[in-house]
């Protein structure tokens, strides 16, 4: 089975011609091929935390670009 699908992926990057298509296949191939994710390394408390950031912005529960830039720099002068 491996050498099959590699096979087959080597026969579907021959058909691509578009070069930002291609970067993008390389850093998603990079990506898995390192099995390594970036949440692996954190605590049960950020993992915690980062399920309730993401549940927050699924809700919409988010601020602007602006917003958010706006409280940095007051932020900064405190």
């Amino acid at each position: 089975m491996n050498e099959l699908a590699k096979s087959k992926i080597y026969q579907l990057l021959e058909t691509i011609q578009d070069e930002s298509i291609l970067k993008q296949v390389m850093e998603d191939v990079a990506f898995y091929a390192s099995k390594a994710d970036s949440v692996d390394h954190l605590t049960k408390g950020q993992l915690k935390e980062l399920d309730a950031a993401i549940s927050e912005a699924d809700l919409g529960k988010t601020i602007s670009w602006d917003s958010y830039k706006k409280d940095l720099d007051e932020w900064r002068k405190k």
